[in-house]
């Protein structure tokens, strides 16, 4: 069973290796999970999370969400097991 995550026009879903980002006005993101970036700093009461392609120690065609401080922790939750699977995956 996938696991999703809804955060403004955004739904965020982990499925095993596959992480995809559906907003309702545009095409839908799809990542394997080898390949998925996830930063996230400080931004006013809350944080600035960037999720996309990680290349070359940064994230490409990413999508930027806000979220305050217990959203972002229901994130970390969320975003636990798609960062085993990632952890998991031999690819360099």
């Amino acid at each position: 069973m996938a696991a999703e995550f809804a955060i403004g026009e955004y739904i965020l879903v982990q499925d095993g290796r596959t992480f995809e980002i559906f907003h309702c006005l545009t095409d839908a993101k799809r990542y394997h999970v080898a390949f998925l970036g996830v930063d996230a700093k400080p931004h006013g009461d809350g944080f600035k999370v960037t999720i996309g392609t990680r290349y070359q120690d940064r994230i490409i065609n990413g999508v930027s969400l806000k979220m305050d401080q217990q959203r972002f922790a229901h994130f970390q939750d969320f975003m636990a097991a798609a960062i085993e699977a990632r952890d998991g995956t031999n690819v360099q």
